[in-house]
């Protein structure tokens, strides 16, 4: 039987990004199972666009189904990089479960309670090194018209721990956002900062709103008083963190 496995990420414009994470994964992936035909999918449609003006198409999760299924393909497995359950894996990738299209499920779960989460948290932290005497301050994404609970359950998981990490979104109107973050480091009378973004390809959130020189989260809390460091990798340009979707596969095929 024909098999195919689909990458879905959001995408990246940027090439040293995208060699970093988004292709360096799907390599990890056709090195793991030679046997499978590797294809990948933007769910970022201004991503898509933009690349076109300099020749490169990347097709849409939607045509590149249509591909595989042209080409014969009898079973395809749809593997998502988001790292949560949230709005762009509920209605540009789930949407397309099929008969013949299997899509597995984002790194992590709402509550965040299983022993691959707490794995997959563990890789984030080992992947990002704070100093002795620095706080560490994860920053996703967030959700814009929704509220992502993800990012509360991991910092309730960090808290278990004592661990000393805080994790905030991008988002303004999800939480918990910059003030929310704030409140917390302020309340641990914390000085020295690592900024990190707990994003796959990190790109322009990390470049405008994690470590930008307008109104970032780094300008904004160096203004509260902070000493800020900021790692700008993206966490899928760490091996040890893709290799958390190459476990998610091997796990997932087993089953099946």
């Amino acid at each position: 039987m024909k098999q195919a496995i689909i990458l879905a990420s959001f995408g990246a414009y940027d090439l040293n990004i995208r060699t970093r994470t988004i292709d360096a994964l799907a390599t990890d992936i056709k090195t793991k199972f030679p046997e499978i035909e590797i294809r990948q999918a933007y769910t970022s449609n201004f991503i898509r666009q933009k690349l076109k003006t300099q020749g490169i198409e990347v097709l849409s999760l939607e045509e590149q189904i249509a591909v595989l299924r042209a080409e014969k393909f009898k079973r395809i497995l749809v593997l998502p990089s988001h790292l949560t359950p949230g709005e762009e894996f509920d209605y540009k990738i789930k949407i397309f479960v099929a008969s013949d299209v299997e899509v597995l499920p984002p790194l992590f779960t709402l509550n965040c309670d299983t022993d691959f989460d707490k794995l997959a948290f563990d890789t984030i932290l080992k992947c990002f090194k704070p100093l002795d005497d620095e706080h560490l301050v994860l920053i996703g994404h967030g959700s814009p018209h929704r509220h992502n609970p993800v990012y509360e359950n991991l910092q309730k998981l960090a808290d278990s721990q004592n661990l000393q990490v805080t994790i905030g979104v991008i988002e303004k109107t999800d939480i918990p956002n910059f003030d929310d973050v704030l409140k917390r480091l302020e309340n641990k009378s914390v000085k020295n900062l690592l900024l990190a973004p707990m994003l796959f390809n990190g790109g322009v959130h990390v470049n405008e709103d994690i470590a930008g020189d307008s109104n970032s989260w780094k300008i904004q809390l160096s203004e509260c008083g902070f000493n800020v460091r900021v790692c700008t990798d993206g966490l899928g340009s760490f091996e040890e963190f893709r290799e958390l979707y190459i476990k998610k596969l091997v796990n997932f095929l087993s089953e099946v």
